[in-house]
């Protein structure tokens, strides 16, 4: 039977770590992910939300979370990096419009280029529709800047482009948020300080200073906020979940592995174990239902208005997924033992625990619950 072109590219994120011909190891987390990225730059990964007009096969939301969890698999930075960069990118190819966007789509498959997000800024408590900094005109006819303090922005020693929010003031004096698809070599970038995290050893995280010179062009036709409601946000949330669904696989390979090899059939303790690990597949089951769920209904449409029952699931997705991402970890981490605390070995847990640890804190759980709380009496859930 032939392949779809999404069973190609889930195959292809299937088995990236044997073909890129690294092997993860302690203190290795970045030279890893980078081989990775490399082997998802030839493969034509970071392309495939463009459309068959425009060079790529058109997968959808769902196969991209598929893809993103294999990739996980082999490594949370990577997966990570593959999910952030697939929110900007599914932004472009659903809001942008016009001779550059098409020509950026273009680029997108021919360039296999990665696409950073310059959405957070500093000073605006988290919100990233509280933009400071404004685009201003230059010398050059049609050609503008923005400058934009960032507490964290990632991967950026690889990015091609960067997504950079803004205000803007329209031509009534009213000032907008606008989306900026910035070159990365027409961007300065400075760091502000250093940033060494527990967990996702694998990116370049860091504080930025940043100042982009683009042309009139390279501004999204949509405002901001109707971008980030409609598509940035809500895939973002499903490729984060399914980045922690790939991360709770591989824990659970682990503790598999430990009561396959380790544990005898007639010791005491290994029902108890076993039982253990049954209820940790359970979480992963949910965990994956709860996913396969917002897909559905991001691919109906669903998640892209402001109705409060929509927004309200995107963000319980996020938050339900990322702490039972933590009660899988820790629960494998209980059935190995002190071999799955090391952290080296065919049990160690070190990784992806440290890399669960981040779940909860990408967009704050509790920014988010507090948002659900301020709606629940408008929302209802049915089957």
């Amino acid at each position: 039977m032939t392949k779809t072109g999404a069973e190609t590219h889930i195959e292809l994120a299937r088995k990236l770590a044997e073909r890129c011909g690294a092997r993860p190891s302690p203190g290795g987390e970045k030279a890893f992910a980078d081989a990775l990225l490399a082997r998802m730059r030839a493969d034509g990964l970071l392309s495939v939300v463009v459309p068959e007009t425009f060079g790529g096969p058109g997968l959808g939301v769902g196969d991209v979370a598929r893809i993103t969890f294999e990739i996980a698999r082999h490594s949370g930075s990577a997966g990570l990096i593959y999910a952030m960069h697939m929110s900007q990118a599914l932004s472009v190819v659903r809001h942008g419009s016009g001779p550059f966007f098409e020509d950026f789509q273009r680029r997108m498959v021919r360039d296999a280029m990665l696409i950073a997000s310059g959405t957070s800024e500093k000073g605006v408590g988290g919100d990233i529709f509280g933009s400071i900094c404004t685009v201003e005109a230059t010398d050059a006819p049609s050609v503008f800047t923005v400058s934009k303090e960032s507490p964290n922005i990632s991967y950026i020693d690889h990015a091609d482009a960067i997504l950079v929010s803004a205000n803007r003031m329209d031509a009534k004096g009213r000032k907008r948020q606008v989306l900026i698809t910035a070159e990365a070599s027409d961007t300065e970038f400075s760091a502000t300080r250093e940033a060494q995290f527990m967990g996702m050893r694998g990116i370049l995280n860091k504080p930025w200073v940043l100042t982009a010179r683009f042309p009139e062009a390279a501004i999204l036709d949509d405002h901001f906020p109707a971008i980030a409601r409609a598509t940035m946000t809500p895939s973002i949330q499903i490729f984060w979940a399914a980045l922690w669904s790939g991360i709770a696989a591989t824990a659970l390979d682990r503790a598999k592995l430990f009561v396959t090899r380790e544990m005898s059939d007639d010791g005491e303790v290994t029902p108890v174990v076993r039982h253990e690990l049954t209820r940790l597949v359970d979480r992963h089951y949910a965990m994956n239902a709860i996913i396969r769920d917002a897909i559905g209904e991001y691919e109906k449409g669903g998640t892209g208005g402001m109705e409060f029952g929509p927004a309200a699931r995107i963000n319980r997705v996020k938050v339900v997924c990322s702490r039972l991402l933590n009660e899988i970890c820790l629960g494998a981490l209980g059935i190995i033992g002190i071999r799955g605390y090391a952290t080296g070995g065919p049990y160690s847990l070190a990784e992806p625990l440290a890399d669960a640890l981040s779940a909860p804190i990408m967009v704050s759980n509790y920014r988010l619950s507090m948002n659900n709380a301020k709606v629940e009496g408008f929302v209802e859930e049915t089957l």
